[in-house]
């Protein structure tokens, strides 16, 4: 998810929350008949969150907008709910924090700046209009007290939970996707360069030699890049990484893209299943690549970990075995 997407999402829920207090609000102002003037500023809330929805569901992301709602909701509306409601005995202060960490979020910049700005200074002049005129606060019985918060704390928790859950989930899908980057190569979703030496090196450091080093490099892979263009390049060697993970990936085997058009892999197994494997994989390269460029092949290189006592002398190894097959390529 983009964080325009995010964002997007957030301010939704939050205007969604918003017609829902006012309507709840309302519906309870009426039941315990209170004059109507104190529905006025809910009224208005619900009036300007629903515009707010619409225009910004049809007409575009408008920050504009997002900012004159969220001044009118900080600015005004916020003020008349703390006095009426009872001043810091009600829940105004909770949904005073939840609008910040909503405005931090949404905005950026100066918009950002102003809100913030007017949420303090609502903040202060609340404070300071309590204690200057504490008469003008209304006080209601504790029975009135109980069932707003009966009614006003689970929907600052659920819309809490609603804000975080997103965070959450947008946070997890960055780590997974910083984590692929970090570890895979982006265009063919093999291992990358880097995730490949930490797990050789970690094969030496056990002092398991059982397996093989596979050095693989394509033959005139310029030629594609020169003559088709770098996005048909970019699909051969795509379509060469699905081959070898048709015949490699079993779930023991490591197979990387080490760079360019080299591609490395550890094999776990048979040394004559190993030499089939191999034929099979320059057979379906060679069929497919055979229309793009017939000059285009694939050079191997194998060597045992057995006897080496680093990674380095088998990358020297393997690497040695390939070039010698592909000087011999160019010599016949």
């Amino acid at each position: 998810m983009k964080p325009t997407d995010l964002k997007q999402r957030l301010y939704f829920i939050f205007l969604k929350a918003m017609m829902l207090i006012s309507v709840i609000t309302i519906l309870g102002n009426l039941i315990v008949d209170l004059p109507l003037s104190v529905n006025i500023k809910w009224i208005f809330l619900f009036c300007l969150a629903l515009f707010s929805c619409l225009y910004n569901r049809y007409n575009g992301f408008s920050d504009l907008m997002k900012f004159i709602f969220f001044f009118f909701l900080t600015a005004i509306i916020m003020p008349l709910c703390f006095v009426d409601a009872g001043g810091f005995k009600s829940d105004t202060i909770a949904y005073t924090f939840l609008t910040l960490i909503v405005v931090t979020y949404i905005f950026d910049g100066g918009y950002r700046n102003i809100l913030i700005t007017t949420i303090i200074a609502a903040f202060m002049g609340m404070h300071i209009y309590e204690h200057f005129f504490p008469e003008k606060i209304p006080i209601y019985d504790a029975y009135s007290r109980f069932i707003d918060r009966l009614i006003q704390v689970p929907i600052i928790l659920v819309l809490t939970f609603l804000i975080v859950r997103r965070f959450a989930d947008a946070y997890d899908q960055v780590n997974r996707r910083l984590a692929r980057h970090a570890h895979y190569d982006v265009l063919t979703g093999l291992l990358n360069r880097r995730n490949f030496n930490d797990i050789i090196q970690k094969q030496f450091e056990s002092g398991n030699r059982s397996g093989y080093l596979i050095m693989m490099d394509v033959d005139n892979f310029k030629l594609i890049n020169d003559n088709k263009g770098h996005l048909i390049g970019d699909t051969v060697l795509k379509h060469l990484g699905s081959i070898l993970m048709q015949y490699f990936d079993d779930g023991k085997n490591m197979i990387s893209r080490w760079g360019g058009d080299e591609f490395v892999i550890i094999y776990f197994g048979d040394a004559a299943q190993l030499e089939i494997i191999i034929e099979k994989v320059k057979k379906d390269f060679k069929i497919y690549v055979e229309p793009i460029n017939s000059k285009v092949d694939i050079s191997v290189g194998v060597a045992s970990l057995q006897g080496c006592k680093t990674s380095n002398d088998v990358f020297a190894k393997s690497d040695k075995i390939m070039y010698e097959q592909k000087n011999s390529k160019k010599n016949g």
